[in-house]
């Protein structure tokens, strides 16, 4: 087995050149590991998270479809902001995303979650009080334009970049993995044909943006 050409040998370093090519080749190795360590960190935050969890969602959703980032609504209780509201043909989601985490633990009614990597541990407000009370919210807003039976629901994603996380959450946590949005976001929004009227309800959407 040769390296960077016939005369270096890994397992017989005779002459200084191979002792230097050996550790070259290691030395390179460390830097290439730690250069895309540095990167994939870089992406290990809420802003990354919510723009690659957008443009994931820009991808499934069929035509015609509404997906707006860091949307504020003004609502009845007052002005609410979401990481990203997406309305298809099945209903509305109000999106949570969550840039690291590889083990997510709570429950759907708990007022605080948790989140953990091998490095560190971290509470949080569970997403689902405030994306639950935004359904809430923006269903009233719908009703007063006469507009019913639209399914709006809390759609949370963590999005860490190392791994696929294990979430620990519970039946009825509206919660998925970045690695396996694709299959959640089908099996919600599985349906031929429009639930309601889109273009009005994008319109009233826009409306209170």
């Amino acid at each position: 087995m040769n390296f960077f050409g016939n005369d270096f040998q890994a397992w017989k370093l005779r002459t200084l050149n191979d002792y230097l090519m050996f550790f070259f080749f290691i030395f390179a190795g460390a830097l290439i590991f730690v250069l895309i360590t540095k990167h994939m960190n870089r992406q290990r935050n809420h802003g990354k998270a919510v723009r690659k969890v957008a443009k994931k969602l820009r991808k499934l959703a069929k035509k015609p479809y509404l997906l707006k980032e860091n949307v504020t609504l003004r609502l009845p209780a007052g002005d609410m902001t979401f990481d990203a509201l997406l309305a298809d043909k099945s209903g509305i989601y109000l999106v949570h995303a969550f840039g690291w985490g590889t083990k997510i633990y709570g429950t759907p009614d708990g007022e605080v979650w948790r989140r953990e990597d091998p490095k560190r541990k971290e509470e949080f407000p569970n997403p689902l009080i405030l994306l639950k009370k935004g359904a809430a919210e923006l269903a009233a807003v719908l009703e007063t334009k006469g507009v019913t039976r639209v399914k709006i629901m809390p759609m949370v994603v963590f999005a860490d970049n190392y791994q696929t996380p294990e979430l620990y959450l519970g039946y009825g946590s509206f919660s998925t993995t970045y690695q396996e949005l694709k299959g959640w976001y089908r099996k919600q929004s599985g349906v031929k044909e429009a639930q309601y009227d889109f273009k009005r309800v994008s319109s009233i959407i826009m409306g209170i943006m």
